[in-house]
């Protein structure tokens, strides 16, 4: 038995948070004394296992708050490691990540990279980053990266040695918990959504989903597939945007922001097909759990993990320019980024986006057929085969 600890910012809503306390759950379950410290405890949206620890710490974005919490952090944290005597510290995100190599003491510090580093690292903060990157993270004893593209990057960018220092392990998923909440009861409003051709997407609403892109190409499946409606999953800043965008698009009634749900499993169990428009990725996990739900999905050829994850045979560096039909879904061409109003004609992106799902709503052999590639595929990224790579490092 090992103590181990997890350090994350928070236990809710974000991708990484909830792929902390499927570890939290996977390590107690294999008899690991657990510990989850996290900077605040009053978001707690996901179920972990072990003793949470709160730091008590806020955030701030004023920058000298910022480090002034950052030092609270560190004083705090390399004591809790030292009195629990812990064996092997992970963290994930960026700032988890220094607090957790900045306050390493005699146990293995093991740290996680969940996003492509050049797309996530811009400005002050972004070259603050870097300069962690090439200075701090070298004192890990384990980089672990969300996926192999993302891995490459950190070697040709940083230098790490990918024999002892780097290597990728994929997000797992608890399958069996996810069947079980996918048969769990909806509202009948909500029921009603699915007597229809139903597009879903999950995820925060903000610049890096590229919701816009899905909405205005959803405009244009309207046209041709009249009662087809469309479920957003999530919450963020940009809410309002795409809220208006939808209703100057004149499809307000047919798109439907169900904000953040705890259990996305009961949506995806019954829609026609997942679409993700990220403009970036690390390993998207609403992605894989539409696939455990099987749900035939379309994805946006971003960096990184829509490839990986759908067409794994295919060079990693392969970037496609029109619709291509992969072993296991469906990629589209990244779409630019650019936030178009109602008024902006489609661009060669969008229309690609937007014919691609008509023709798998259209197509119900195709459909069926990706719903079992799907599922199959996500089967391999069950907790328990991951966990294996995990408890190799510890």
């Amino acid at each position: 038995m090992k103590h181990i600890a997890i350090i994350i910012p928070q236990i809710g809503t974000g991708g990484a948070e909830k792929v902390a306390t499927i570890l939290s759950n996977a390590f107690h379950n294999a008899g690991h004394k657990v510990y989850v410290i996290v900077n605040d405890d009053k978001i707690q949206d996901y179920a972990y296992s072990g003793e949470l620890i709160s730091l008590k710490s806020g955030a701030s974005t004023n920058p000298l708050i910022k480090g002034m919490n950052l030092i609270q952090r560190l004083v705090k944290t390399r004591k809790l490691k030292k009195v629990l005597a812990i064996d092997t510290s992970i963290s994930m995100l960026n700032g988890s990540n220094i607090l957790n190599l900045l306050s390493r003491g005699r146990g293995r510090t093991i740290v996680s990279v969940r996003n492509n580093m050049e797309k996530n690292n811009r400005g002050l903060m972004g070259a603050l980053n870097n300069m962690a990157m090439r200075h701090l993270y070298k004192k890990a004893d384990k980089i672990v990266a969300v996926s192999q593209v993302i891995c490459n990057d950190l070697v040709k960018k940083y230098g790490f040695d990918q024999k002892h220092q780097i290597m990728a392990i994929y997000n797992p998923y608890e399958l069996a918990v996810i069947e079980k909440l996918s048969s769990d009861p909806m509202m009948d409003e909500e029921l009603a959504i699915f007597t229809h051709p139903t597009v879903i997407t999950a995820g925060r609403l903000d610049s890096q989903k590229g919701h816009w892109h899905l909405i205005r190409a959803f405009a244009e499946v309207k046209k041709v597939i009249k009662d087809a409606k469309l479920i957003i999953l999530g919450k963020g800043e940009l809410s309002g945007y795409l809220s208006q965008l939808a209703k100057d698009l004149q499809i307000e009634t047919d798109v439907h922001f169900l904000g953040f749900q705890k259990n996305p499993y009961k949506y995806f169990e019954k829609a026609s097909v997942f679409v993700l428009p990220s403009l970036y990725e690390g390993f998207p996990n609403a992605l894989c759990e539409a696939m455990i739900c099987g749900l035939p999905v379309i994805a946006s050829d971003c960096i990184s993990g829509p490839r990986e994850i759908l067409a794994p045979d295919t060079p990693l560096d392969t970037i496609c320019t029109d619709t291509t039909y992969e072993t296991y879904g469906i990629l589209t061409p990244e779409c630019d980024g650019v936030m178009y109003m109602a008024s902006d004609a489609l661009t060669k992106e969008e229309r690609c986006l937007s014919s691609t799902m008509i023709k798998i709503i259209e197509d119900q052999t195709l459909r069926e057929s990706y719903a079992k590639k799907a599922k199959s595929r996500a089967i391999g990224f069950g907790v328990d085969k991951i966990m294996k790579l995990w408890e190799e490092i510890l």
